[in-house]
């Protein structure tokens, strides 16, 4: 099942954001379980705006010059 959770980031200028993620849908088997949070984020919605994730693990607006950190 597709999971929404909320989570905060970070801005490249300290600023914290609220922000939603979505979660991939995980097989049942055991190696799907020890994935990080991040590796499941299938994107984050920032002040409406949503958000892929980019392989440094940063999420880059392409509406603002924000990118993006998860911390919680």
């Amino acid at each position: 099942m597709t999971e929404v959770i909320e989570l905060k980031v970070k801005d490249q200028f300290s600023n914290i954001h609220e922000a939603l993620a979505l979660l991939r849908d995980l097989p049942e088997h055991a190696e799907a379980n020890n994935l990080s949070l991040f590796q499941r984020i299938e994107h984050i919605v920032v002040n409406g705006e949503t958000i892929q994730p980019s392989i440094e693990l940063l999420f880059e607006s392409r509406h603002s010059d924000s990118i993006y950190r998860v911390i919680e």
